[in-house]
């Protein structure tokens, strides 16, 4: 697997320190962390065994992150079932 790292500017890593902490999901918040690890020099097979992922994974999240920014942080649409409750209903839960 080649080596490769993600470098941010220092807006970017106020941005992602903050997502990290945080986050509404757990998801987003892994995605955030690896990106920091990697700004620190933790390469790409490391930074797998950290968050149990394979490294194609690992990529992946990179890939999101130079592409989408922020955005490809999160969790994309799933299929599935809809939601059984309207959004007014949902809230008094």
């Amino acid at each position: 697997m080649q080596k490769r790292y993600i470098k941010l500017e220092s807006e970017d890593l106020v941005k992602i320190e903050e997502l990290k902490k945080t986050g509404f999901s757990r998801r987003a918040r892994e995605r955030s962390h690896a990106l920091l690890l990697s700004n620190k020099g933790y390469d790409v097979k490391t930074l797998a065994e950290i968050f149990g992922v394979r490294q194609a994974t690992i990529l992946d999240w990179f890939n999101r992150w130079e592409s989408e920014g922020l955005a490809g942080l999160s969790d994309r649409p799933k299929s599935g079932r809809p939601k059984v409750f309207k959004p007014s209903v949902e809230k008094k839960f």
